[in-house]
């Protein structure tokens, strides 16, 4: 039967295999996998970024030994201690002690359908590929487009044996199984044969969508996005809380109450008035804005919503670089600040140098405006970012004045409000090449000013952060760009939905109004 090798997966359960290409035959030999520890992790602490989530399960399993559920009755508060909050910890710890109960106590295998473990025991098909496949699988080469649909039918075929409507995180699971075992034939690769992100991205969307293809009719299993509010009107919610993973939280933070809420805000209001923008970086401020989350989304999420202007006037700290950031940082547990500062200047250059190399490729727009970049000389990273955005808009047919108002160095915050010629939906208003005005405007005024000092990192962070925070729609003049920069750039990737849902729009071939 050939050769007998132990191999890791899923970061803490161990396998024999028998490395017979195509097939293999998979043991368990204990009961908890990283994957389970990760879905208890998400449940229990929703509000941390996932990467965090992934760091503690490694944690937990490389270091502190994690290998079955009973010993996470031994896990102390010194071992999580470099990752969670104290209060997120106690919670963890207790969970945990629960966790390893009701695994002693009960009797009862979950139903399939509850949980992911399914993953765990999941044989895949190999046999039933297509002929052509196997032959490519067995000298490495690329999945024909057609055995690659083949290959995802028979796939999620085998996966709802287990699971009817399997979530995201197994189809990633499973995505991953694919692609670790055939990386050659199955992987993400550029042009030039470097593996993207990843690596499974495409796999697990086609997986993803066949799910939902073969799931449309079964109202049963299908999984439906949950409104948290029953007041707000459900239409406004699929679209705001799109991406969002505390969008209205209902319970009140430990050892507070409405009113004791309401009078942190009126305290923020008076140090707001008489300090300005500038006390947002009091730690007491910090404080404040962060136990008041769960009034500043009530206001923002109320129905009929608010003009900007009236969510400002009654939070005005919130209409700050950090302000805003934290806020969208608790919104959907990502650090914009950090995130996008990195990606524009990492993926800013890789997208720069694609055009780059194939400059009679393009159209003369992307062609004057790279040899515009290429003037410049060695770019700095903050002009690196600015640069592939509007390489990126050119790309898409999009006007750069559908996301940005150029302004004069000497503007100041009056200036472009004063000119009369601000557009309802969110701009980021610029000097490009003249790194001291920053100032993102909506509803025709500008709501944030940033310092002279901010990059085009911090303003675009603040500008795109500002759509989340105050639940505003994609225009539709630069629907791509900002579907471009929330996937790519950010990395939000819900599994449905859409922040534009424009109906109708301006076809950038034929400049006719279409669907």
């Amino acid at each position: 039967f050939g050769k007998i090798a132990v191999i890791l997966v899923n970061d803490s359960e161990l396998y024999f295999a028998f490395l017979l290409s195509p097939y293999t035959i998979q043991f368990p030999l204990n009961s908890l996998s990283g994957m389970e520890i990760e879905e208890e992790l998400t449940s229990l602490l929703p509000t941390l970024d996932r990467e965090k989530i992934i760091c503690i399960v490694e944690h937990l399993t490389d270091v502190i030994g994690v290998q079955q559920k009973s010993d996470l009755l031994f896990v102390e508060a010194e071992d999580l201690k470099p990752f969670p909050t104290p209060i997120q910890i106690r919670k963890l710890l207790l969970a945990f002690k629960g966790l390893c109960r009701f695994s002693e106590t009960s009797s009862h295998p979950p139903h399939p359908s509850s949980s992911t473990s399914w993953v765990s025991h999941l044989q895949i098909p190999w046999e039933r590929f297509p002929l052509r496949l196997s032959h490519a699988i067995t000298r490495g080469d690329r999945a024909h487009p057609e055995d690659r649909r083949c290959m995802v039918r028979i796939v999620v075929e085998a996966m709802q044996v287990h699971c009817r409507n399997p979530k995201r995180a197994s189809c990633e699971e499973v995505a991953k199984i694919i692609v670790n075992r055939y990386p050659q034939t199955f992987a993400d690769f550029t042009e030039k044969g470097e593996r993207l992100g990843c690596g499974h991205y495409s796999l697990l969307r086609s997986i993803k969508s066949r799910v939902e293809h073969v799931n449309r009719d079964n109202t049963t299993h299908r999984l439906l996005p949950t409104v948290m509010q029953p007041h707000l009107k459900k239409g406004r919610c699929l679209v705001d809380s799109y991406g969002c993973i505390n969008w209205q939280p209902v319970e009140l933070p430990e050892g507070e109450t409405p009113a004791s809420l309401e009078e942190k805000k009126h305290i923020l209001l008076t140090i707001f008035n008489s300090e300005g923008p500038g006390a947002v970086e009091r730690p007491d401020v910090d404080d404040f804005m962060c136990l008041t989350y769960i009034s500043q989304r009530q206001l923002i999420n109320s129905c009929p919503s608010l003009s900007v202007a009236e969510i400002q006037e009654q939070w005005p700290f919130l209409f700050t670089q950090k302000g805003l950031s934290n806020h969208f940082y608790k919104l959907t547990g990502t650090d914009i600040s950090e995130r996008l500062s990195q990606a524009l200047i990492t993926k800013g250059r890789r997208i720069i140098n694609y055009f780059s190399s194939q400059k009679l490729k393009w159209n003369l727009g992307i062609r004057t405006l790279i040899q515009q970049i290429e003037s410049e000389g060695v770019l700095t990273n903050n002009k690196v970012g600015t640069a592939a955005i509007l390489l990126m808009m050119k790309y898409y047919k999009e006007d750069e004045d559908s996301l940005f108002v150029l302004a004069d160095e000497t503007s100041t915050r009056m200036s472009p409000e004063a000119e009369s010629n601000l557009p309802i939906t969110p701009r980021l208003i610029t000097a490009f090449y003249v790194p001291n005005i920053w100032m993102v405007s909506a509803e025709g005024r500008v709501i944030v000013e940033l310092d002279k000092e901010n990059t085009f990192a911090d303003a675009m962070s603040v500008f795109f952060g500002s759509f989340y925070v105050l639940n505003l729609e994609y225009q539709e003049s630069a629907c791509a760009t900002l579907e471009l920069i929330q996937k790519f750039f950010v990395r939000i990737n819900p599994e449905e939905g859409t922040k534009c849902i424009s109906k109708v729009g301006t076809s950038r071939r034929t400049g006719t109004t279409v669907k």
